[in-house]
């Protein structure tokens, strides 16, 4: 499953499962910069953000499907890691991608393992490329800074069409195409590193609106995800 957990209300390895999320959220103006302790230039964290691998664990939420995800993820290299989705009607999938394949869970009764192949993109959790996007959008994408779960952020927020997603993930471009959407709506807020810790991403799908919220933590080095033990198809 790629980013179509995020960008399809009723389709993650391609087609499996659907997730879309939030209810909305805060849109009230955040505080002034020079209020949050930990102030910090948006740019310039981008700019110095690092480029080696690190390992981060996710939780992305959905409405009005419902549904739950929790990943551990490596970032800022070729997607490894491990996901748990667990969707509105109480099923719930499983997927361990490693360096060679995706392992997939929970997509029939038999409880087996479902080898498949790997894609060769980074996760669906990276969203390295959209800051410099939204950032190049001007001081109206600046929200400024605030403070969450006591770290200092900065929340910058814009539209991105087609032609930015591609530029930001190929596999959000490529989901959007299918899905038909025309762009989406992006909230990011990022800390000093420049690394991503919370997203909220609203479109409109077959009529509906939608919005898929994100949160990052734990971050740590780069880990290693082996394939998962038992039966395996």
């Amino acid at each position: 499953m790629r980013r179509s957990i995020l960008l399809a209300t009723a389709a993650t390895a391609a087609a499996l499962a659907a997730l879309t999320g939030c209810d909305g959220g805060d849109r009230s103006a955040p505080s002034v910069a020079a209020a949050v302790p930990g102030a910090f230039d948006p740019a310039q964290a981008v700019a110095n953000a690092g480029k080696e691998p690190y390992a981060v664990s996710v939780r992305a939420t959905g409405e009005p499907d419902g549904g739950v995800i929790t990943a551990r993820q490596n970032l800022n290299t070729v997607n490894t890691g491990r996901r748990e989705q667990k969707r509105a009607d109480g099923t719930t999938l499983e997927f361990v991608t490693t360096a060679d394949a995706e392992f997939i869970r929970g997509h029939d009764a038999s409880g087996s393992w479902l080898k498949t192949r790997r894609s060769s993109g980074v996760s669906e959790f990276d969203f390295g490329g959209f800051a410099p996007l939204l950032l190049a959008q001007g001081p109206a994408a600046r929200k400024g800074m605030e403070t969450r779960d006591g770290v200092p952020v900065y929340h910058l927020a814009g539209h991105l069409g087609l032609e930015q997603l591609a530029q930001a993930s190929a596999p959000t471009h490529a989901m959007a195409k299918v899905q038909g959407l025309t762009g989406i709506d992006l909230d990011q807020w990022i800390d000093a590193q420049g690394r991503t810790r919370y997203v909220e991403e609203r479109m409109v799908l077959e009529g509906k609106a939608v919005v898929a919220r994100m949160t990052f933590s734990d971050f740590g080095p780069a880990e290693t995800f082996d394939a998962p033990t038992g039966t395996i198809v």
